[in-house]
C-alpha cells in the first residue's frame, strides 16, 4: 500500500447531506464525496458514539491525527436516517492492499 501517508479512510458523518461517508482523514481537505461539503465528522468523534461497545470492530494508529488513534467498537453511534444512537459497525472480514 504505497498511500499509506496520504490515505486513511474512515466512515464520517456528512453533516451537510446527513449520510454516513468515507472520507479520507489525511486528506488536506475534508470533503463529503456526496455533496463536496466541508462538514464531516469522523465516527470516532465521542459526540457520535451513544453507547461504547466491549469489542473493538476497527483500529488505526496513526500519529499524523491529533488524535492519534481512530477506534470503532460495537457500540452505539449517531444514526443520520432514524436520527437516534443506533447505527452500530460490525466486523466485515479482513481487506487491505
Amino acid at each position: 500500500m504505497r498511500n499509506f501517508m496520504t490515505t486513511c479512510y474512515f466512515p464520517c458523518l456528512c453533516e451537510h447531506c446527513n449520510f454516513v461517508v468515507v472520507g479520507n482523514l489525511l486528506a488536506p481537505i475534508q470533503e463529503c464525496p456526496e455533496c463536496k461539503s466541508q462538514k464531516m465528522i469522523p465516527y470516532s468523534d465521542p459526540a457520535l458514539c451513544g453507547t461504547p461497545g466491549n469489542n473493538v470492530v476497527a483500529s488505526w494508529r496513526f500519529e499524523k491525527l491529533p488524535e492519534g488513534e481512530l477506534k470503532l467498537t460495537d457500540g452505539y453511534y449517531w444514526c443520520p436516517w432514524c436520527q437516534q444512537m443506533t447505527l452500530r459497525f460490525v466486523p466485515d472480514g479482513l481487506c487491505w492492499d
